[in-house]
């Protein structure tokens, strides 16, 4: 494939990457004025101004027809012995430069206009640069592929870091699979997405309902019928459980479109991710870029026996949502697999499991039973008041607390061995989070002046992905770790990314 095309000169992109460009200036553009669009068309008015709104509309279509052309013809790129060079811009142009050593990942996305013209986009991920992230639109999959096996062989000559494990396949998601994943997420956080998006669009288009008098007509239904509805058991019950099931159909949608044809596959020590419908992912993964493994479950997830995965990359400045990759439907055997892919010592059979000092579930308690008394205060104002069936509310709401702070308590853990460090957490749901102890960059202590009478300190430990908080721990203890954690990460002779 290196034989077959030439990177070492300066080249385009497929010439279909016009039409890529095309549409994705044209979505922006909708995006932004979608909603002055849809009032000026519903106005009585526009039939008078019809001709004007349509000689506008292919000036747009022509300008933006121009600009996806002028951005085409000026994006260039070749690869050369020490680096990747590109040129980029039509009146503000750009030369970047990312040396080999810098490059993080070469992963390949597909949206829906990319599949029907038979291109791919590769986007190159770098590490230790604010905001160099190139991405590439439109290369047929052939030459793609020869790209991505150029720089990958570049960037393990400069990291000599390519290992030999070959497992070849060892996960492919079906329909069947993920509609398991989907029925065990969490759909009360589908339901708040809902509510969110509902609420937002109403703001948006609020003017108009006003236009058209929706508004006031509604407000009339909802005074003529509030109270009835507020009588009507059976009818609080269907908008629970519709309400239930349009969450439980959002989170199927929603694992169904991004995780689409799921194919997990370790090939030369290096991890090997698609997924994807509407838009196609292939993402590459090095175990040297790794900085945290993060494995999830709840209750339904262990009967069903499958984990949720996500692996947190090195990022720089501002976190990115694209440093976090997340697998679904992962099975016990697959997680051991990427575990040992991944480190090189997960063993705590052995060892200790630590646990928050009481003044953490003494906290939470304290939190919970505040929330409730100031709950209490407000339904005894009189003109608020909802007479003894908000008390009776308390029967519920007092046992919850202490058994959601119970749970959190019981989750809350880490474990130590010689090169790793692991942290448990959670309430339904569990989180292990995974992070090898020479990829730490600093450890800190932070103590509360409440904490302090206690002797207890939170503790926090940064990566180059971001934070883990170990919450109460005993000062001897504390001390301990702190040293400890900070011993491993400046004696370490592994590269951290």
């Amino acid at each position: 494939m290196e034989n077959k095309f030439d990177f070492t000169s300066f080249s385009r992109q497929s010439t279909r990457g016009v039409a890529v460009y095309y549409f994705k200036i044209l979505y922006k553009i909708v995006k932004v004025t979608w909603i002055l669009i849809f009032i000026i068309l519903s106005k009585k008015s526009i039939g008078s101004l019809q001709t004007y709104f349509f000689i506008l509309l292919i000036g747009v279509l022509v300008y933006v027809l121009v600009r996806a052309i002028l951005l085409f013809v000026n994006f260039k790129f070749k690869v050369t012995d020490k680096d990747f060079v590109l040129h980029q811009g039509i009146i503000s142009k750009s030369r970047i430069s990312i040396p080999f050593e810098k490059i993080q990942n070469i992963n390949f996305k597909q949206n829906l206009i990319q599949q029907v013209i038979n291109v791919v986009e590769v986007e190159i991920e770098t590490a230790g640069d604010k905001s160099v992230e190139i991405s590439i639109s439109a290369l047929s999959h052939e030459r793609a592929r020869a790209l991505k096996k150029l720089l990958v062989s570049k960037t393990v000559t400069f990291n000599q870091d390519l290992q030999e494990e070959d497992y070849g396949i060892i996960q492919k998601i079906s329909v069947l699979e993920l509609l398991k994943v989907s029925l065990s997420e969490n759909h009360f956080k589908s339901l708040l997405v809902l509510v969110g998006l509902g609420f937002s669009f109403y703001v948006q288009v609020k003017d108009f309902f006003k236009t058209l008098e929706i508004e006031e007509q509604f407000d009339v239904l909802i005074e003529d019928s509030a109270q009835q509805v507020e009588y009507t058991s059976i009818l609080i019950f269907l908008l629970i459980t519709g309400s239930f099931f349009i969450a439980i159909l959002t989170s199927f949608f929603r694992v169904f479109i991004l995780h689409f044809g799921l194919t997990i596959a370790i090939r030369e020590g290096v991890l090997e991710i698609s997924q994807g419908l509407f838009t196609k992912r292939n993402n590459i993964i090095r175990k040297q870029k790794v900085q945290q493994l993060i494995i999830s479950t709840n209750p339904l997830k262990k009967i069903l026996g499958i984990y949720n995965v996500a692996f947190k990359q090195a990022v720089s400045g501002k976190q990115k949502k694209g440093s976090i990759l997340k697998i679904v439907g992962t099975k016990t055997r697959q997680v051991k697999t990427l575990k040992k892919l991944i480190f090189s010592n997960t063993d705590f059979t052995n060892q200790q499991a630590y646990k928050p000092h009481f003044y953490y579930r003494r906290k939470m308690f304290f939190q919970g039973f505040l929330f409730v008394l100031i709950l209490n205060i407000i339904y005894s104002i009189p003109f608020i008041n909802e007479g003894w069936v908000w008390y009776l509310c308390n029967v519920v709401l007092i046992p919850y607390i202490i058994w959601m702070v119970q749970l959190k308590y019981n989750k809350q853990f880490y474990k130590l061995n010689r090169d790793m460090l692991w942290v448990g957490e959670g309430q339904i749901g569990t989180t292990y989070q995974y992070v090898a102890c020479f990829k730490i960059q600093y450890v800190s202590l932070k103590q509360t002046i409440f904490q302090k009478r206690h002797q207890v300190f939170d503790v926090y430990i940064q990566t180059a992905s971001g934070k883990i908080r170990i919450p109460c721990v005993p000062q001897k203890e504390a001390f301990q770790l702190y040293d400890y954690l900070l011993y491993k990460s400046q004696t370490a002779t592994e590269a951290w990314m």
